[in-house]
């Protein structure tokens, strides 16, 4: 059985993943070298990391704990700063190798590989309290 998480992956982390690197490609397309990867790692950690990192405490919060969107949003304003800050230390050096030395049709697979650990470290944050001690 398919769990939500894993739902969330598919139905969205995924496709999102697959077009966000066609787009990078698109638009940084025949350059290379580290100015554009530095480019391409700024471009990605400005754009789709805080808006993947809310919308999935978002999600988390509404369709895995079944929770109102008002505990949600308290819970998003509450910890999405700290997350956000830690996904700019940890997400710019996983962006670096893969715009470095991995080629766009293994982009996605590395990035969903190294997002299976980050999600952990998502899905203990996005637990609401209630949901830790029990």
């Amino acid at each position: 059985m398919i769990s939500f998480v894993q739902l969330y992956g598919f139905a969205y982390g995924g496709p999102f993943g697959h077009f966000f690197h066609k787009l990078m490609d698109t638009i940084f397309k025949g350059k290379k070298g580290n100015s554009t990867v530095a480019k391409k790692v700024l471009l990605e950690q400005l754009t789709s990391s805080p808006w993947n990192n809310f919308l999935f405490m978002s999600y988390y919060g509404l369709v895995v704990e079944g929770r109102p969107w008002k505990l949600v949003k308290q819970k998003v304003g509450k910890d999405y700063p700290t997350i956000q800050l830690t996904a700019w230390k940890f997400w710019p050096i996983v962006g670096w190798v893969n715009y470095q030395y991995v080629p766009l049709q293994f982009r996605v697979l590395f990035s969903s590989f190294v997002a299976s650990c980050w999600s952990i470290f998502l899905n203990l944050k996005a637990r609401s309290p209630a949901i830790k001690n029990a």
